[in-house]
């Protein structure tokens, strides 16, 4: 609900319904919810890394491994970008990545909040059928805002996932840059792509769920 919130916040008259607005709201509402739930993503990433990579592995050994994990890797502590306090925090390893994710969320939250918000007023025009299946209408526009929503971020996607890892390779990790430069050397422009038909299958009917669910639960609490 806080992409309402923010909605209500941001937009307040008929003139400052912009696109420039709704990707606002749904960028910080995606940036809000990511800060809460990143750590829980990079030990689910971990987990399955390791597990492929080493055998077996529990949760508990993820998670000790990644606390004692250095806090920056080696090349970005020739530079001053981050502060020594915020290195030296407790859930800083559980952080790596963040600001990939921070930058890749922008987009992804946004684009999918506009896109399904205009599909949304205008798809009734275009398709009668939807006047009256509200759910359907939701349906078909989360589903589209979620493919265009994941193109537009994948890129960000396979960078942070690099990064993830990068703490299991005993270096401290890798920076944002040493992870664009391993996927083009490794496959060009095409390396920051790959997977991405598997992504559709994953997040388009997620999304479709998701906005259609949102919307059926406003209707039935009558907000």
């Amino acid at each position: 609900m806080l992409y309402d919130w923010l909605e209500r916040k941001l937009i307040k008259t008929p003139d400052q319904r912009t696109p420039a607005r709704f990707f606002l709201a749904g960028s910080l509402s995606g940036v809000a919810s990511v800060l809460c739930t990143y750590p829980l993503e990079l030990i689910r990433v971990r987990l399955a890394y390791q597990t492929k990579s080493s055998g077996r592995t529990s949760l508990t050994q993820v998670v000790k491994a990644i606390y004692h994990e250095a806090g920056i890797p080696p090349s970005a502590k020739k530079s001053n970008a981050i502060s020594p306090f915020i290195r030296n925090l407790p859930l800083y390893p559980f952080y790596r990545g963040f600001s990939m994710t921070i930058i890749g969320m922008v987009p992804y939250a946004g684009v999918g909040f506009l896109t399904y918000g205009t599909l949304k007023r205008h798809a009734a025009e275009y398709v009668p059928y939807f006047h009256q299946h509200p759910t359907a209408r939701d349906l078909a526009c989360g589903a589209v805002a979620g493919a265009v929503s994941q193109t537009a971020s994948y890129p960000f996607e396979v960078i942070r996932r690099r990064m993830q890892i990068g703490g299991t390779l005993g270096n401290g990790g890798i920076s944002w840059r040493e992870a664009v430069s391993k996927v083009y050397s490794a496959r060009g422009w095409r390396g920051f792509y790959v997977g991405l038909s598997i992504g559709y299958v994953k997040v388009i009917p997620m999304s479709s769920i998701s906005f259609a669910t949102w919307q059926a639960m406003k209707r039935l609490m009558e907000l």
